[in-house]
């Protein structure tokens, strides 16, 4: 089983203009979430409305 996968797109960035309050909310690989039950991975993508990450749950994730 693997963790991984690619978003085969080639613009993986959304623009630094769109992280902004009522915009994107700024997420870095290793970011903490839920008191450190979730670790983002990856990036999977994006799009007008949303961004979607990979994340590791510490409490029930496998690999």
């Amino acid at each position: 089983m693997s963790c991984s996968s690619s978003s085969g797109s080639d613009e993986d960035d959304e623009g630094f203009d769109s992280y902004r309050k009522g915009g994107y909310h700024a997420v870095r690989v290793a970011d903490h979430f839920a008191a450190g039950r979730y670790i983002a991975q990856r990036k999977l993508g994006w799009g007008q409305f949303s961004t979607v990450w990979l994340a590791y749950d510490t409490h029930t994730s496998v690999c």
